[in-house]
């Protein structure tokens, strides 16, 4: 079962909600980055964003292992305390919450799940997605890479829509943080920090950038 549920979250049609989000390049298109910049931003968010949020997945993927809801309830406060801008936590709950929304259609089985889903007051999306991960089967290397790639994914679907790029361009550079990728998942999974001293994103101009993009409009993405 793990092989097709890691196929099934890294396919963009998984109703996940991740297409409503641009993975801050919206507001930073606004402020003026342009194609040339694209690489150089991608891996700066994996680095800043996606990396500490997917140790914090993980951590989530091995508490459901172990059946602690209390224990993921302490992870949703973590990783609410690590997301400071307002609009960044609420795209994060409503994300998780569409995630474990869909994942209790496609896996009615998977009683881990919805118990989760049950007793979440936030369902931050790391956290959500560390269960989801864990109760279909998925290992640590396998939901690290499958987090990192949909937060890539994610921007470079964005970005076919937000800049002069063409959609096999934008997919080139997305083949092409493959290696960034493989060590970003490699180094989180080797990771052994207790709950408290996960590390948290650095990423001020993306949380200040959030905070206008929220109240811009017009705008095509969420975030």
């Amino acid at each position: 079962m793990a092989r097709l549920s890691l196929l099934l979250l890294s396919d963009g049609r998984f109703p996940a909600g991740g297409y409503a989000h641009s993975g801050g390049l919206e507001p930073a298109v606004a402020d003026g980055l342009d194609v040339a910049d694209l690489p150089r931003f991608l891996r700066d968010r994996l680095a800043a964003v996606a990396r500490p949020e997917c140790m914090l997945m993980l951590q989530a993927a091995r508490a459901a292992r172990a059946g602690d809801l209390d224990a993921l309830r302490r992870l949703d406060a973590e990783s609410e305390a690590r997301t400071p801008s307002p609009p960044l936590r609420t795209a994060s709950r409503r994300l998780g919450a569409q995630l474990l929304r869909t994942a209790c259609t496609v896996w009615p089985q998977q009683a881990l799940i919805a118990a989760y889903r049950a007793a979440s007051a936030a369902t931050p999306r790391p956290v959500a997605f560390g269960v989801v991960a864990a109760a279909t089967g998925l290992d640590d290397l396998d939901a690290a890479q499958a987090y990192l790639y949909e937060e890539a994914a994610t921007l470079s679907g964005a970005a076919a829509r937000l800049l002069p790029i063409d959609a096999a361009d934008a997919l080139r550079l997305l083949a092409d943080t493959e290696p960034t990728l493989i060590g970003l998942a490699e180094e989180v999974v080797s990771s052994r920090h207790p709950p408290a001293e996960l590390p948290s994103a650095f990423a001020p101009c993306h949380e200040l950038r959030s905070l206008a993009h929220s109240g811009r409009e017009g705008r095509l993405f969420a975030t």
